[in-house]
């Protein structure tokens, strides 16, 4: 009589843990989830979805931190200025942009307090000149957010100021401001093994800079 009560209360048990769901548990698609704003109207989704996998080679302790500061990260199918956040920004010439005749209406992505990049317009030559629009932007909010703009130290001027002609010279923009050198070296960096191989052969100082804030 004893087993059978035992062997009653098993079978029941069994029957309780194989009818409740289990649900599969992805936290770092969880933080960029968060973090990444979509559009509320029709939009590519299979370009959006590669942004953001692109966005999750970031560490995921970094993009914690931005989330905690309040950082979003929109990803837009429109102008930029159209977003209520930038539209301060309408008919202004960016930084370096002077004398081409644009405005950051022209410009498919921008980082203030909320990143916002063009869908579509990852690639070098789409309307910019980064080795990655979105990642490029969010490493600004990096740079002055969470890491309190480390690209003003005099460490990595130091460094901007041996190392940042390597690759850029002459383009007049990644070699003359170091927030830039941050962003693009950043996103060099983190982007595959062979961009940040070739960040550690052509410019030490910086790939030892990145390795420190980055992989530690």
């Amino acid at each position: 009589m004893k087993w059978d009560k035992r062997l009653l209360g098993l079978l029941v048990l069994a029957a309780i843990l194989f009818t409740v769901p289990v649900y599969p548990v992805h936290a770092e698609d969880a933080i960029i989830d968060k973090l990444v704003v979509l559009p509320s109207s029709d939009y590519n989704v299979k370009e959006a979805e590669a942004m953001k996998e692109r966005l999750d080679k970031i560490p995921a302790r970094i993009l914690s931190m931005l989330y905690d500061k309040g950082v979003k990260i929109k990803l837009t199918n429109d102008i930029i200025t159209n977003e209520p956040e930038l539209s301060y920004l309408k008919g202004v010439t960016p930084r370096g942009w002077e004398g081409t005749g644009m405005t950051w209406d022209d410009v498919p992505g921008v980082s203030e307090r909320v990143v916002v990049a063009r869908i579509g317009y990852s690639k070098k030559g789409q309307g910019h000149n980064s080795f990655n629009l979105e990642i490029h932007e969010t490493m600004h909010a990096v740079d002055r957010i969470v890491f309190n703009e480390i690209s003003s130290t005099e460490e990595f001027k130091n460094i901007f100021n041996q190392e940042a002609n390597v690759n850029y010279n002459g383009d007049g923009y990644v070699s003359v401001h170091p927030t830039e050198y941050f962003a693009e070296t950043a996103s060099l960096y983190v982007y595959s093994d062979a961009t940040r191989e070739e960040l550690k052969e052509t410019t030490p100082l910086t790939y030892e800079f990145m390795d420190k804030l980055f992989a530690s």
